[in-house]
């Protein structure tokens, strides 16, 4: 083998063992078609809920580098939200939201911190809960290279592995198992607690000049208020949210 193709060998074993890492350059005007599909399921007694409610829009990122964290800003350039219940389907004017920013700072695996929302109308908000749309919006990345075949976890629960390569991008399947308990004020006089099992399963579509280009979740949250203190009757709700995202870089004009 030659010294060139040797170097160049080096070269790709060397980009193909980096850590995968988000920079500032894959936010350059990035804008993401996002899919969000939820139902709702519960009992309460002989009560009976089934839900549904949806987001669809474009959401668009913009990165700067501030001391080795990326800086975002970002805005749907469109949004529909909407909701079926009961009662009938709720779908309210998305127009006071449209346009306004989100501001934060991202960490290189994907830990976000929100600096800023913009003002969401209540009956907004009663449908969607659009100031932390941020908050786990990217996925998380392992913070060591992975080759193929191989995975990472931490302590929470969380587990990345990376799939064979396709056509020069980079692809990872992740699961989430977590539990939690929370005490919330039903009223003056009463608190309830609320039990939650939470899992996640998704996969990632990554460029490693570019950064994501695409991933889907799957999130499935069961919930429990057991019959103690005031509550006669235990409280049971299931949650499904699929939520799929897709890079479109035929849309940078609506980042101006």
């Amino acid at each position: 083998m030659s010294l060139r193709c040797l170097g160049l060998a080096l070269v790709g074993w060397v980009s193909s063992a980096a850590a995968q890492t988000y920079r500032p350059s894959a936010f350059a005007c990035a804008v993401f078609q996002e899919s969000v599909a939820t139902s709702i399921r519960g009992t309460n007694g002989s009560a009976e809920v089934a839900d549904r409610a949806g987001r669809f829009g474009l959401l668009v990122l913009n990165g700067r580098d501030s001391s080795g964290v990326v800086v975002l800003e970002a805005w749907y350039d469109s949004l529909e939200v909407w909701r079926e219940t009961a009662a009938g389907r709720e779908a309210p004017e998305t127009d006071g939201v449209v346009g306004g920013r989100f501001r934060g700072v991202l960490h290189a695996a994907g830990k976000y911190r929100p600096l800023k929302a913009p003002f969401i109308p209540d009956e907004l908000a009663d449908v969607a809960d659009l100031a932390a749309v941020l908050d786990d919006f990217l996925p998380w990345l392992p913070p060591a290279p992975l080759a193929a075949g191989q995975q990472w976890s931490d302590t929470t629960g969380l587990t990345i592995r990376r799939l064979p390569d396709r056509a020069r991008t980079h692809h990872y399947r992740w699961t989430a198992s977590r539990r939690r308990g929370d005490r919330y004020a039903a009223s003056d006089s009463l608190s309830v607690t609320l039990d939650q099992v939470i899992k996640e399963t998704g996969e990632l579509e990554w460029s490693p000049e570019g950064g994501p280009l695409g991933w889907t979740r799957q999130i499935n949250v069961s919930a429990r208020i057991p019959a103690t203190g005031g509550v006669k009757r235990p409280v049971r709700s299931t949650v499904d949210q699929t939520v799929t995202v897709t890079r479109r870089p035929d849309l940078t004009s609506h980042c101006g």
